[in-house]
Parts: structure tokens; sequence; C-alpha cells
């Protein structure tokens, strides 16, 4: 994670260790590691790549919270980044599971989540364009708490 949310990463008490990005060469190299990349961060994804080589046995994107490092795969040791899209998993798991299993399913990896939730996450609500506005800016200054989970209404 970013250095600066790695108090709060570490408080979440659901990971086994919590490093920031500039230590990744101080991972050990010799376990098979898997990436999930929320940043997009075409610098990060290398470093990772490149460090762990054939012992990545995964790496997915998810997310683009560094739109401004965002970049292309390209070609990285280790396997080849897949693109993760939630919509086309969730119609995958419908299809596997049917509606129903999917959303019991679904209760109940949410019922699990919410001991960590609720001494972690702070919802804050509000509406009209002004408070999406203001958020967004928020969000691309990197001002927003990593712990404030935002819903907005126009």
């Amino acid at each position: 994670t970013s250095a600066r949310n790695v108090a709060f990463t570490r408080k979440l008490g659901v990971y086994d260790d919590v490093c920031d990005y500039d230590q990744v060469a101080t991972l050990d190299a010799t376990i098979p590691a898997v990436y999930v990349d929320m940043s997009g961060d075409a610098a990060l994804r290398t470093a990772i790549h490149t460090h762990f080589g054939d012992r990545l046995a995964y790496s997915c994107s998810v997310g683009g919270t560094h739109w401004e490092a965002l970049a292309g795969g390209g070609a990285l040791p280790g396997p080849r980044p897949a693109l993760f899209f939630a919509p086309a998993q969730i119609k995958k798991r419908a299809t596997d599971w049917g509606g129903a299993e999917l959303q019991a399913r679904l209760g109940a990896a949410w019922e699990a989540a919410q001991p960590m939730l609720a001494g972690s996450v702070h919802v804050v609500e509000q509406q009209g364009t002004d408070a999406v506005l203001a958020v967004y800016r928020s969000l691309l200054a990197g001002d927003v708490a990593p712990r404030d989970g935002h819903v907005l209404r126009f």
C-alpha cells in the first residue's frame, strides 16, 4: 500500500504483513506470490514482476487508483497480467452457481467482513453536485482518509 496508508491497513488486522510500495525489494522472492493490482501504477507492476519473476504465480489488474501512472503491461517477467472485471466475474458465478447461490455467498462474505468494517470504515454520506465534485477533487489530490467510504447522491 502507499506509505500514508500503512498504519490503517495494519490496523485492519486481516494481513500477516503490510509494507509500502517502496519496500517491494524487501519481500522474500523465494516464496510464490500473487499480485492483485489496485493501483495500476506501471512502475510498481514492473518492480513486482521483476522482483518475483517466475515465482509470481498470478497477476491481475483490478483498479487504477494511481491514474497518473497508468500504463499497459508490456513485456514483464512472470505471468501476463490479467484484467479483473467484476461484472464479468459476477456473470460467470451466476452461471456457475445460480442466482440464489450467488446471493447467498455474497451475503455470507458480507457478514464475515462486518467485524473488520465496523471498526475500520467510516461511511460519509453527502448529497448534491457540489459534494460529488468536492469528494472527486479530494480523491484526485490524495486527501481522502483511507477509512472514509463516501456515499454520494445527486
